[in-house]
C-alpha cells in the first residue's frame, strides 16, 4: 500500500519509480524515503481538509439523515406491531364477548323451550280435566234426566195401574195379571 502511495505521490516529490527503475535501480519495498512519507502525508491532510469543506458534511447529512429514517421506520413499525397486537387483543376480547353472547342466546332459548314445553303441557293437562270435568258433568246430566224420565214414566203407569185399579174390582188374579203386565210396559217405556 505504502508503494501504490508512493508511486502516485512521486510526481509530486520528483522522483519517478518508473525513471528509477529505467535507470536501473530498483525500488525497494523497505526502503523509507522520509520526504516521499512527507508528501504523502502533506497530500492526504489536504485532501482530508477539502473532503471535510467539501462533502464530508454532505456525507455526514446524508448517514445522520439516513439513521433518522431508518430510527423513525423502526419506531413506526414497532408502534404499528403495538397497534396490531392491540387489536388483536381487542379482536379476540370481542370474539370471547361474542362467543359469551351466542352462548347465553342458546341457554336462554333452551329455558325458553323447556318453558314454552312446560305451559304446553300444563295447558293441555287442564284442557283434558276441563274435558273430563264437562264429560262427566254431561254424563251426570243425562242420567239424572234418564232418572226423571224413568219417574215420569213410572208416574204414569202407576197412575194407569191406578186408574185401572179404580175402575174394576180386581181380585188377587187380576192384580198379578196387572202388576206383570205393568213391569212389562216399563221397560218399553223406557226406551220411548
Amino acid at each position: 500500500m505504502l508503494n501504490s502511495l508512493a508511486l502516485a505521490c512521486a510526481p509530486l516529490a520528483g522522483a519517478s519509480p518508473v525513471l528509477a527503475s529505467a535507470e536501473g535501480k530498483s525500488p525497494s519495498l523497505l526502503h523509507f524515503d522520509p520526504s516521499t512519507a512527507i508528501w504523502v502525508l502533506v497530500i492526504f491532510l489536504v485532501l482530508l481538509v477539502l473532503l471535510y469543506l467539501t462533502a464530508w458534511k454532505n456525507v455526514l447529512a446524508t448517514l445522520k439523515g439516513r439513521e433518522e429514517r431508518i430510527r423513525k421506520e423502526i419506531a413506526d413499525a414497532e408502534a404499528c406491531r403495538a397497534e396490531a397486537d392491540a387489536q388483536l387483543r381487542q379482536y379476540k376480547d370481542q370474539l370471547a364477548s361474542a362467543d359469551a353472547q351466542v352462548q347465553q342466546i342458546i341457554q336462554n332459548a333452551s329455558l325458553d323451550a323447556q318453558r314454552l314445553a312446560s305451559q304446553i303441557r300444563v295447558r293441555g293437562q287442564q284442557e283434558a280435566e276441563e274435558a273430563k270435568e264437562r264429560a262427566a258433568r254431561d254424563i251426570q246430566a243425562a242420567r239424572d234426566a234418564a232418572i226423571r224420565e224413568i219417574y215420569a214414566h213410572a208416574a204414569e203407569l202407576s197412575t194407569s195401574i191406578a186408574e185401572k185399579i179404580l175402575r174394576r174390582n180386581l181380585n188377587v188374579d187380576d192384580q198379578r195379571e196387572l202388576v206383570r203386565s205393568s213391569l212389562e210396559q216399563l221397560p218399553n217405556a223406557n226406551r220411548g
